[in-house]
Parts: structure tokens; sequence; C-alpha cells
């Protein structure tokens, strides 16, 4: 009995072992057949793909959809264990901003009490206007845009023209509606600063290049790349403190990097800062004579009044002459 179930089991063993091998012949020759009708173009197996894709799409969408939403609960775990270091990040800055705010009040509380001590008088705001550059009139000797404010919204000759990384240059002319812009790095233009936090004085000149120079330095004066650079206002043109630049280059080579970008010069404000040294540079236009018209107005009364007073004045005395 136990030889007739070995041989028994010895034959089912091998059919299915045939069985096995057929199967897998079976694919081997499925694949082949699919990688030789995948080189051929032809119109019926290229639609029949189609179909094929078509129908597996949802299933491979279902299939999909597990891993697709443990792609995303893995991403957010990042996102959450990235959340708490940046938490921890943020108290600490805040400390260190409570910190600051704290010093700032105290200063805020000395700065009072010594203008209060000393009377001092606070700066003045200064008012300014905005336009536009409409036409960029550098050449090869010449640097300066037109800009679209002119003496109709009161532009004089002198004023500061700022971008919003600090000091572009100065109006040199001015017209109706639209005024010429020296900017900083031009040939012509020489700009008293101080520099550092020892406020060196300087005058920085342009060269029609990227970079201005810096002339003048006292004696002895320490520099060091990365000091600030601002108008110091001893030319009484320019108000004290506008951002000019930063210092670049080495010892004996010190140049000053200006802060605007002269190449993107687009959006511009205008200081109103009326200085004497400003008005004996150009002083304010003087009243041109109105024309005449059907309605007075209150300054033609005036006027009317003064020269008839005036006449009568004349008139009397000539009589007096007359008379003697």
């Amino acid at each position: 009995m136990r030889r007739a179930r070995s041989y028994f089991s010895r034959g089912r063993s091998k059919a299915s072992r045939d069985r096995g091998q057929l199967f897998v012949f079976g694919l081997y020759f499925l694949c082949v057949v699919l990688l030789v009708l995948s080189r051929i173009n032809h119109v019926v197996i290229l639609d029949a793909r189609a179909r094929l894709a078509d129908l597996a799409a949802p299933f491979f969408n279902v299939a999909s959809a597990p891993v697709t939403e443990l792609r995303h609960g893995i991403d957010r775990a990042r996102d959450y264990t990235a959340m708490f270091g940046e938490l921890d990040r943020l108290k600490a800055e805040n400390e260190g901003l409570k910190t600051w705010e704290w010093r700032a009040k105290q200063l805020e509380r000395k700065v009072g009490q010594l203008q209060a001590l000393l009377h001092a008088a606070e700066d003045t705001g200064l008012n300014y206007v905005s336009g536009n550059v409409i036409a960029d009139a550098r050449g090869p000797f010449t640097r300066s845009v037109l800009i679209n404010l002119g003496r109709d919204q009161g532009m004089r000759v002198g004023y500061a023209v700022l971008s919003g990384e600090g000091l572009a240059g100065r109006i040199v002319d001015a017209g109706g509606a639209l005024s010429r812009v020296l900017l900083l790095n031009d040939l012509n233009s020489r700009i008293p600063v101080l520099v550092g936090p020892a406020g060196a004085r300087a005058l920085v000149s342009g060269d029609n290049s990227g970079e201005l120079r810096l002339e003048f330095l006292a004696d002895g004066a320490s520099l060091y790349a990365g000091d600030e650079v601002y108008t110091s206002g001893s030319d009484g043109v320019l108000p004290r403190g506008l951002r000019v630049g930063t210092v670049v280059g080495v010892s004996g080579a010190l140049k000053v990097r200006p802060h605007v970008e002269f190449a993107g010069l687009d959006a511009v404000s205008v200081l109103f800062f009326d200085s004497p040294a400003l008005v004996s540079v150009d002083p304010p236009p003087a009243i041109l004579p109105k024309p005449l018209s059907a309605v007075p107005t209150a300054l033609d009364i005036d006027a009317e009044e003064i020269t008839s007073v005036s006449a009568a004045t004349v008139n009397s005395n000539s009589e007096a002459g007359r008379q003697q």
C-alpha cells in the first residue's frame, strides 16, 4: 500500500511540475509576443493597446490609491516633524525680540530725557512725491534719467531723488512736466558723505561705472569693507542721513557700492528739502504778469487800487508844485 501511494504521489508531483513548466513557458511566450507586437506600429495593434490601457486605467487608479495615501501621510509626518523644530526656533527668536524690545524702550526713554535736557528740536518730516522713470538718457559720458515730475508738481533743481534702496541722484534740470536726474555714478556727481560708525567725512564721486569713488578722506580715518555710507548734508542741498551704499575693496583701494540698482531704476520719490543753499541754487520763479480777463480777480483789484493811489499821489504832487 505504501509503495502504491508513493507511486501515485510521485506521478501527481511530476504532473504538477509539468503544468508549472507549461505555465511558465506560456508566460514567456506571451511576453515575447507582446514585445514583438509593441514594436509593430500597426493601426489595429495601436487601437487595441489604447483600449486595453483605458480598461486597465481604473484598476491602476484603485491599486495606486493606497500607495498615494501612504506617500501623502509620510510627507505630512515630515512636515509635522519640521514644524516642531520651526516652532522651537520661533520661540527662541521671540524671546530674543522681547529682550530687544525692552532695550529699545529703555533707549527711547533715555533719548527723550536727553532731548528734554538739551532742549533739542524735533526733526521735521520731509514731504515727498513719487513718479516713474520714463526715459533713460544715459550715454558714453553721462548717466542720467528723465522722470515724469516737473515744476507743475513742485520740482526744483537740487532735490534728492530716491528709490526703495536709497539715494539715486538729484535733479539738475526741471521743466514743466519732466525733470532730469543726475545719477550718483555720473562723472559730474559729487556728494558729501559720512562713512562708518565713526562718521568719517568724505566725498563720493561717480566715474560712469557701477561703483563710486571715495575721495578726500580725513587722515587716519579707519574704514572697513561693509561700512555704511550716507549723506552728511554739509553741502546744504541734500538732507543728512540718506543711504548711499556700502564700502567695498581693501585698504588703499576702497570704493562705494551703491544700494540702488541703476539699470533697473523705475519708480522713484523726490524729497522736498528747501534749504537756503538750494534756494540760492534754484530761486523760486518770479510771478509772471497775468493776461487780462473779463472778470477781475482779487489780485487784479489790488493792483488797480495801488495804481490809482499812486496816480493820485503823482497828481497831487504836481498840483502842489504848480501852486508854489
